[in-house]
């Protein structure tokens, strides 16, 4: 342990021999997540972090999940190894009830209703920012926006051209090449990149094999109006290892996700017009002939949608309505072929009633073709008190459409599925306090609770068969509060906590696997002799639970990086990243370790 300190030590202090500082320049982020709008995020009535390509540079992260575990109000439950499935959770949600966007494009499989963090189809060298909007957002998203929305916008090419090649190296034989072009030229711009991972793995048939390509070309039609196309493909194959109490060593899966999308905006008279039309499909094979009960299946989802949306502005008043159609379309070895409909309507209301209220009204209708339909409202508001003073407030209802799993899971002797299933509900509460601190940082405390209904939970009956059913009503409450601070020219720091009590309003019990508290803490050297320090710390303390060994765990991670610049204008950055420095025992989900202390070294060069 103390060697590798030294390294880390010696290391930064190779790099950032000599002497100079670096002007600090401090810019508002522009959020859009929270109201599909660009705004200023002071302006914005919502919880929203902003997680930029510079802050993932920084961290050394390799991995989606390792970008956002420290996001405030944020969990994330990994079953370990790379390419092993990741889910989030905001503020104590499961998986499904967070929506994930890539610029602007739905992610989450209609079939389990999750998306898996690991299999995001592009580079994380690619990503320009991360938005993760805390709080209900079905009032303009829909369904899987019950607690939370996260949003993922990819790079936007520039004038100037962009050619990025990026090589990385990891313990347990863990490699990640990757590669993209970008530029901005006589009113066309594209961007392309392709990725490749592998590993080895530290569990037995814990290995990964991923290859991702994506492309992107826009097109300034004149009159203001903009086309742009973009496609993403991910072929993985990855053991399964199971967890260690039932291991899979046998178990393999492959996964193979095309999507495409084709947007086009402009304006038509006093308001600005947005349409977009997606393909997806999702094929995901998986074999186990090593189980108790042997298992080879196929499953294909296809869906196609499109999305309308108008915003007209006039003085202090801004309307935004619209309205999507998605079609769903299940072939499984497994539940058979189905298919389902769903469309919406929706509308958005923002006013700036006075010099320091601003007011927001939101309204969605959900239909589905099988099930229930769904209203969501929303309503905020934002009392700027000072300068550097604001108060927020906001109550909204959201909900969680049934997956098609839980509708059409094939009837065995132990488990089937429930067609006749309503969507989960919510309604959640939020008052929080922003304080800019001016260019020392900024400081915010956010309360909020949830009420939820209709909880979907797999049940057995009177003869052990499981079925998901409407059952659970839970509470969750809590306590989020974060910090940036800019201490010195060449130190910055920052922290977050976060306090939940998510309870069981039917039993009186605490929900599985979730958080008591989480804390996170990070200081970040430089950038001196363009060299940078960073080391970063998380705490999590569970509620106590019979598939839990340990309740709590702390995690260290230390990254160390420095950029060379030549007179060509080639740019080489390097990074030397430690992970789970302290070689910590734990796990997010039980029964399934997280890695142990992994030493990363990477270049990326630009040209």
């Amino acid at each position: 342990m103390k060697k590798t300190v030294s390294l880390l030590v010696a290391g930064f202090t190779m790099l950032a021999a000599g002497s100079g500082y670096a002007e600090i320049s401090v810019l508002e982020p522009v959020v859009v997540t929270a109201t599909r709008t660009a705004q200023p995020r002071s302006q914005v009535a919502a919880s929203v972090s902003v997680i930029t390509a510079d802050q993932i540079a920084a961290t050394g992260a390799t991995r989606l999940d390792e970008v956002l575990r420290d996001t405030v109000g944020m969990q994330l439950t990994s079953s370990g190894p790379a390419g092993a499935i990741a889910t989030p959770s905001i503020r104590g949600s499961e998986g499904a009830q967070v929506l994930v966007l890539l610029d602007g494009v739905r992610l989450n499989s209609p079939q389990n209703g999750q998306f898996n963090l690991s299999n995001l189809p592009v580079a994380l060298s690619e990503i320009e920012r991360i938005e993760v909007l805390r709080g209900p957002a079905s009032a303009i998203y829909g369904s899987n926006a019950l607690a939370g929305v996260i949003q993922i916008f990819t790079q936007t090419p520039e004038a100037e051209p962009l050619t990025s090649l990026g090589w990385s190296e990891g313990r347990f034989g863990t490699r990640d090449l990757s590669f993209s072009t970008a530029q901005k030229k006589d009113g066309v711009r594209y961007r392309f990149g392709a990725g490749l991972n592998r590993s080895q793995g530290y569990r037995e048939n814990s290995d990964l094999a991923q290859i991702t390509l994506d492309g992107m070309l826009g097109f300034d039609l004149g009159g203001d109006f903009d086309l742009r196309l973009s496609g993403y493909y991910l072929d993985k194959e990855s053991g399964v290892p199971g967890s260690t109490a039932w291991p899979s060593p046998e178990a393999r899966q492959q996964d193979e996700n095309i999507l495409a999308a084709l947007a086009l905006s402009g304006p038509t008279g006093p308001v600005k017009l947005s349409v977009r039309g997606t393909y997806e499909r999702r094929k995901n094979h998986y074999t186990d002939p090593g189980g108790w009960a042997p298992v080879d299946d196929t499953h294909i989802v296809e869906t196609l949608g499109g999305e309308l949306s108008e915003r007209w502005v006039a003085g202090q008043h801004s309307l935004l309505f619209g309205g999507d159609f998605y079609r769903d379309e299940l072939d499984s070895t497994a539940s058979g072929k189905q298919d389902q409909d769903r469309w919406s309507l929706f509308g958005q209301y923002e006013v700036d009633a006075t010099s320091w209220v601003k007011l927001l009204l939101g309204l969605r209708y959900d239909a589905h073709s099988d099930f229930r339909n769904e209203w969501s409202p929303r309503a905020a508001a934002l009392f700027s008190l000072s300068k550097t003073t604001r108060l927020r407030a906001s109550v909204s209802r959201a909900f969680r459409a049934p997956t098609l799993n839980d509708r059409f899971w094939p009837t065995t002797s132990f488990a089937k599925g429930n067609p006749n299933l309503n969507p989960e509900t919510a309604w959640e509460y939020e008052l929080a306090v922003d304080q800019d601190l001016g260019q020392r940082g900024n400081f915010s405390v956010a309360v909020f609770r949830r009420d939820a209904r209709d909880l979907i939970d797999w049940q057995a009956d009177s003869s052990f068969v499981w079925s998901p059913v409407n059952v659970n009503e839970a509470q969750i409450w809590g306590v989020e509060t974060e910090i940036d601070l800019q201490l010195l020219e060449l130190l910055r720091t920052g922290a977050n906590y976060t306090y939940l009590y998510p309870k069981d309003r039917a039993t009186g019990e605490i929900l599985n696997n979730k958080t008591r508290h989480q804390a996170h803490l990070y200081f970040e050297v430089g950038p001196f002799k363009e060299a940078r320090l960073r080391l970063d710390g998380r705490y999590l303390n569970y509620y106590a639970d019979t598939a839990r060994d340990s309740t709590s765990h702390m995690v260290l991670d230390a990254s160390l990086s420095r950029s060379f610049m030549f007179a060509s204008g080639l740019v080489l950055d390097v990074r030397l990243s430690m992970k789970n420095l302290l070689d910590e025992e734990y796990e997010e989900n039980p029964g399934y370790p997280m890695p142990p202390r992994q030493l990363f070294v990477g270049v990326t060069s630009y040209f």
